[in-house]
């Protein structure tokens, strides 16, 4: 400490339950000037009452200033997701770790990223569906409830091994009147995260039937390591039956080209006979039969060209038809984890994302395409994706 000096100018002194006498003796010893609540300590609002969902503005202009400053349209909603995954959750973990976050708050934060990603009062899937993992058909992004809950799951196991922390320290001697955490009691008075703990204490046990199993399950999740995923895991439920994550979440897929595959596998793709403005329902490849996402990706005489030629390079004998086909065929024959597994599913993927992109150039651009290029397009995709996969050709040749 040697050298520094206390800044009088920034500093402030906080009073209570003391005579006005008092109050002007330790002013006047101290030199402070008396502060009043609410007031920001490290950018976090600290109040003598339950704060209120204006006092979480500074975090929700936060996360709008960062929305507002990306290219919204030049984006891929691909460019999007990665956005909102890696720079507003970083955000929100900062508060969510100090806080219990009101509900209200959560949605104003989810209205944000959703307007943004979707650009569209109606998205075709709800956010918290994004929020799923992909074993449950998201797209992995944080839930914020469950993400919340997993954060202070880890001042419960601090309090509960009584770390040596001067906050941790004050808890415990408040309520040491109760015995340990887990005979924790509470009244209306306490504060919001005071009652999250205790909240969240009785989740714990609920859940795991005991405060033996309770404790074991808070030491294996932050006793190494301080690891925070299998808590989270916990706290959202994962039921892990989505059958479509084991070809979504393939790395060597492009993002863009999994966004569309994972739109297709829900049947959210907005093709016409899903948009009720529109006058025209046919086919904007082949004109001649209305345009369902049946029809477009796998009966339409364009689409259908692409998967034969796309087909034969392969040497798969399958017809893509559906939706399911595809799941089966590569659930039961084209499965695994080789350079030819790979080289079956990569052209699968890229084909989907072609045909839809060139739907959408022939319908809003009014560009016309030759399905060799396209074929041609789809094959350069590959080779780039998977290096190895020209040595597997050439080998096959």
């Amino acid at each position: 400490m040697a050298g520094l000096r206390v800044n009088l100018l920034k500093s402030n002194i906080y009073l209570s339950g003391m005579d006005e006498r008092t109050k002007q003796d330790i002013i006047s010893i101290t030199g402070f000037s008396p502060g009043t609540l609410p007031f920001r300590y490290l950018g976090i609002p600290l109040a003598a009452r339950k704060l209120r969902s204006s006092d979480y503005c500074k975090l929700v202009d936060a996360i709008a200033a960062k929305i507002n400053s990306w290219p919204r349209h030049s984006l891929s909603y691909a460019g999007k997701i990665e956005l909102i995954r890696s720079v507003v959750q970083g955000i929100e973990c900062y508060w969510l770790s100090i806080l219990s976050i009101p509900n209200c708050v959560i949605s104003s934060i989810y209205s944000l990223c959703r307007k943004f990603v979707w650009h569209s009062k109606h998205p075709p899937i709800a956010w918290e569906n994004l929020c799923k993992p992909l074993e449950d058909g998201g797209l992995g992004l944080k839930n914020l409830m469950a993400w919340n809950k997993a954060l202070i799951a880890k001042t419960l196991w601090k309090i509960q091994l009584r770390k040596e922390s001067l906050w941790i320290k004050w808890v415990n001697h408040i309520y040491s009147h109760f015995g340990d955490v887990w005979h924790w009691g509470w009244h209306k008075d306490e504060s919001p995260l005071i009652k999250q703990i205790i909240s969240l204490r009785d989740e714990l046990l609920r859940r795991s039937g005991s405060v033996a199993a309770a404790s074991t399950l808070l030491n294996s999740w932050f006793a190494r390591n301080h690891e925070f995923r299998s808590a989270y895991d916990f706290f959202n439920n994962s039921t892990g039956k989505w059958p479509w994550k084991p070809l979504i979440s393939r790395s060597f897929i492009l993002p863009k080209h999994r966004f569309t595959f994972w739109l297709l596998a829900h049947a959210k793709l907005l093709t016409r006979d899903r948009l009720p403005f529109v006058v025209e329902k046919s086919c904007v490849l082949c004109k001649s039969e209305p345009e369902l996402v049946q029809h477009l990706f796998f009966k339409c005489s364009f689409s259908s060209a692409i998967w034969k030629d796309i087909r034969a390079w392969l040497g798969m004998s399958k017809r893509m038809e559906s939706p399911t086909t595809i799941l089966r065929a590569f659930r039961t024959t084209y499965g695994g984890k080789s350079v030819l597994a790979r080289m079956r599913l990569s052209p699968l993927a890229t084909t989907i994302y072609t045909v839809w992109n060139a739907r959408n150039r022939t319908m809003f651009d009014e560009e016309d395409h030759r399905i060799e290029d396209l074929v041609r397009q789809i094959k350069i995709i590959v080779f780039r994706c998977i290096p190895s996969s020209t040595d597997m050709f050439d080998t096959m040749d």
